[in-house]
């Protein structure tokens, strides 16, 4: 085989460049020469005339709850160029193949082009201008259920980009490349073109309660653990939400790509409604509680127990023992709860679940809203059967992970329910509040010492029950798992969905966790390890630094 050399590669490239250039060079004399027939068209051509050229545009910008950026946290290169001589010699050594065809296009009509680059070159050229400026989303772009995407025109089609596209669309900035040329649109020799950059103007913006470090701990925990589900972070008591994945993710560069996946990426299952299992009794704890029931009092569990002739289990049938309230959360024991469903009804755990934000829709910003969920209603609630079910999260019972974050963050912020909020304000150029988010009403749902109860027997499960597959190396946490079924079939296996919530650090709760994983196996098992690996994160990373 012959070894072919760099220097004939090179000189290749140069020779086909030049040929193009010479064929855009003489469509260029051919409509000269059409237009010096006409008189007039001749006159024109000699008077001098300003050609535009826009090398990009960018609309305002979407920060987190520090004002730092959360798009155009990237750049790319643009470059201008004019179709002569020197400036393709200068090309033909740098550009791709796919960048030497899409520019022997542009030669064609003989004006000044922009160029994209695919990727960092130098750049050296008297006649080429080159821009380094924001590439609107980045190659793993932050939070993409969160921010959404944009159409071809530049407008929001979905999350923060379509909720405030007309404000982003009011700080729209440019870079623009102004040219002295002919009637033809050819730059006129010796005339130095002008740049007008208004880029500046895209600082405008929305800031958002998402805090970019969190989200990027929480990000990839979810890549490494949950295959389809979602993370939350609020941080307490405000419920502002510090981070929002929901799994799998797709890129805002090309959603054309997950389209027809049959996972459907483009869902944002934070804000969707599943069956939520165990991590309901916490709900029936408070009620319990609220009661005056006495946490101490004992239950001996015996691994099931009949309600109107329906046997109810434990996991793996196995019985408990003697209980208290503290150990019913930590071994999550199913006919505890029933037990002291029926004492105390159904109505009052259902009155409570509605003070708790179940079955109400949240509004997170215009057109981003967890839904509403479905909750028995009281008559349903009058078979003891159902209420059985509903006392440990089965039965007609939906929820969001946003409901689930909600419920926890009241618990961390000693009783007093907030509903979660995503958007701060509008900022302008400055980076300056032009507009504050009103702050949602807050209310005690819990009394303090419920609340403190409820952390306890979360603790609990972390130090030895059910959730101590979570537990973080680092710190201290709190929380209940939950494995839920759906009553649906995957082949032979039944698909379960798998929850665990949960706060740190105990000592001074700051933060509340969920962790779901739709279709999986237990909320230990599938979820406990992504909560313990972000937990340890923000520990070491964040609130050590505080």
């Amino acid at each position: 085989m012959p070894i072919i050399s760099l220097g004939d590669v090179m000189y290749k490239r140069v020779v086909i460049f030049f040929s193009m250039l010479m064929v855009a060079m003489g469509i260029a004399v051919y409509n000269t020469y059409k237009i010096s027939k006409g008189e007039m068209l001749c006159d024109a051509a000699a008077r001098q005339s300003s050609y535009k050229l826009k090398v990009t545009t960018m609309r305002g910008n979407i920060y987190d709850c520090q004002k730092r950026p959360l798009v155009g946290m990237e750049d790319e290169t643009y470059i201008s160029v004019t179709p002569e001589v020197d400036t393709l010699s200068v090309l033909s050594q740098i550009l791709s193949e796919d960048e030497r065809n899409l520019a022997f296009e542009e030669m064609k009509s003989g004006k000044p082009f922009v160029l994209r680059l695919s990727d960092e070159k130098q750049v050296i050229g008297k006649e080429i201008k080159t821009f380094k400026v924001p590439q609107r989303y980045a190659k793993e772009q932050i939070a993409p259920h969160i921010i959404g995407y944009l159409n071809s025109d530049m407008q929001g089609v979905c999350g923060i980009e379509k909720a405030f596209n007309d404000y982003l669309n009011s700080a729209k900035g440019n870079i623009f490349v102004k040219y002295k040329v002919d009637a033809l649109n050819r730059r006129i020799p010796g005339e130095k073109p002008t740049i007008e950059n208004t880029m500046y103007k895209c600082s405008k913006g929305i800031v958002l309660t998402i805090d970019r470090k969190i989200q990027r701990i929480a990000e990839a925990a979810a890549q490494k653990y949950i295959k389809k589900g979602a993370v939350i972070i609020t941080e307490t008591p405000n419920c502002e939400i510090r981070a929002c994945v929901s799994m799998p993710t797709f890129s805002p560069i090309n959603v054309a790509e997950v389209l027809n996946n049959e996972d459907s990426p483009l869902l944002n299952r934070a804000l969707l409604p599943y069956n939520i299992g165990s991590v309901f009794k916490l709900v029936t704890a408070a009620a319990i509680l609220q009661e005056n029931k006495s946490p101490n009092s004992i239950y001996d569990c015996t691994g099931s127990c009949e309600v109107d002739g329906h046997k109810f289990h434990c996991f793996n049938n196995r019985g408990h023992g003697p209980i208290d309230l503290e150990k019913a959360i930590a071994f999550s024991c199913n006919t505890y709860f029933i037990e002291k469903a029926l004492e105390i009804g159904g109505e009052k755990i259902l009155n409570l679940a509605k003070d708790l934000g179940f079955s109400k829709e949240i509004g997170l910003a215009p057109g981003i809203i967890s839904k509403a969920g479905v909750l028995p209603n009281v008559k349903d609630l009058e078979q003891s059967r159902a209420l059985a079910n509903f006392s440990f999260g089965q039965g007609k019972l939906l929820v969001t992970p946003m409901q689930v974050a909600a419920l926890t963050n009241t618990i961390a912020a000693e009783g007093i329910y907030c509903e979660p909020r995503l958007v701060e304000g509008l900022v302008n150029e400055g980076l300056r509040y032009v507009q504050k988010t009103a702050k949602p009403k807050s209310a005690r749902i819990l009394s303090a010492e419920c609340a403190k109860h409820l952390l306890e027997y979360m603790k609990a499960s972390v130090e030895y029950g059910t959730s101590k597959q979570g537990k973080p190396e680092v710190g201290t946490a709190a929380a209940k798992t939950g494995t839920a079924q759906t009553g649906i079939k995957s082949g032979e296996q039944s698909v379960v969905q798998a929850w665990y919530s949960g706060i740190f650090p105990t000592e001074k709760p700051k933060y509340s966790l969920v962790v779901f994983a739709e279709d999986a196996k237990g909320g230990g098992e599938s979820c406990g390890p992504a909560f313990k690996k972000i937990a340890e994160e923000i520990f070491v990373n964040i609130l050590k630094n505080e």
